[in-house]
């Protein structure tokens, strides 16, 4: 009867691991989004997404986790950096609540260059979505 205990074992550290893996919210397009203490949120698209699907993560996110409507803004509370929610070497930070932009108001708006303060509409973040998902 050694095996049994052998595979109860296994069974048990594995999922210990398991449980200490975060999951967060798992958006259509397979993104992985974390709750931060601070009301923001942190996006981990799947390892070589395009770079707009941090915008996509996170529109879903503030759709389905966080309530919000199609014209609330999104900001970037964080630009692109290492992740604090999930090992990961690629990931931004963002939130609802309004972010003082570091190069001010005049500068071209770029959608993939996360800088602290870009904002988009839910809406708008949301047609940043690839065409692996597709909608109806």
């Amino acid at each position: 009867m050694r095996l049994p205990s052998f595979l109860l074992a296994a069974t048990l550290a594995l999922s210990a691991c398991a449980d200490a893996a975060p999951t967060g919210h798992v958006t259509p397009d397979r993104a992985r989004v974390f709750a931060l203490p601070d009301g923001q949120f942190e996006v981990a698209p799947p390892q070589g997404a395009v770079r707009s699907a941090f915008w996509c993560g996170a529109a879903d996110y503030a759709r389905r986790a966080l309530g919000a409507g199609w014209g609330q803004d999104i900001y970037v509370a964080r630009g692109l950096g290492e992740g604090v929610a999930v090992n990961r070497k690629s990931t931004v930070h963002f939130t609802l609540t309004p972010v003082a932009s570091e190069r001010g108001d005049s500068w071209p708006k770029r959608t993939n260059a996360y800088r602290v303060g870009d904002r988009l509409s839910v809406q708008q973040a949301d047609h940043q979505c690839t065409t692996a998902f597709t909608r109806f």
